[in-house]
């Protein structure tokens, strides 16, 4: 009975992952997928011009866009691409590089600390774990924030 069921499984993971993150070709649905809604940012790209702005309608025969110049209004049949950007990560991002940051600083500290005989920069007592830690979570910190993050996923894509 599992060796029936095993390739049925393998086929619906392989078709699910398959199909997932394929912009759609629907005009129809453009409005109405839960990644674009009202207000959204969003590009849309007509022949070689780009226009990026809040998402406001599709009907059936245009995309209307609110830009900084207005309310732009693009014909369905010049429409190619249209993307919706991504959440930013910057948070995420900056958390993650202080834990590395700190790991990083903490671990080179404690070498620093074990070459130390007693006579070290610092002094007496070695303080390469203390002074570390700290120093490698800022620059971690700085470094996750740096990180792009975000970027942009298609959403419809002209047949």
């Amino acid at each position: 009975m599992i060796a029936r069921i095993t390739p049925i499984c393998f086929a619906a993971i392989l078709f699910s992952t398959s199909m997932q993150g394929q912009p759609g070709r629907d005009w129809a649905t453009l409005g109405h997928t839960p990644a674009i809604s009202a207000g959204t940012e969003i590009e849309a790209r007509t022949g070689g011009k780009r226009y990026r702005g809040q998402f406001k309608a599709v009907e059936d025969d245009a995309l209307v866009i609110v830009t900084a110049s207005g309310e732009e209004r693009l014909a369905r049949a010049t429409v190619s691409r249209v993307s919706v950007k991504g959440p930013g990560h910057r948070l995420r991002n900056m958390l993650i590089g202080l834990g590395i940051g700190a790991a990083g600083g903490l671990t080179l500290g404690a070498i620093a600390d074990a070459r130390c005989t007693g006579n070290c920069v610092e002094g007496k007592r070695p303080l390469g774990k203390e002074a570390g830690t700290p120093l490698g979570a800022l620059i971690g910190a700085i470094i996750g924030v740096a990180l792009p993050t975000g970027g942009w996923r298609v959403v419809y894509r002209a047949p």
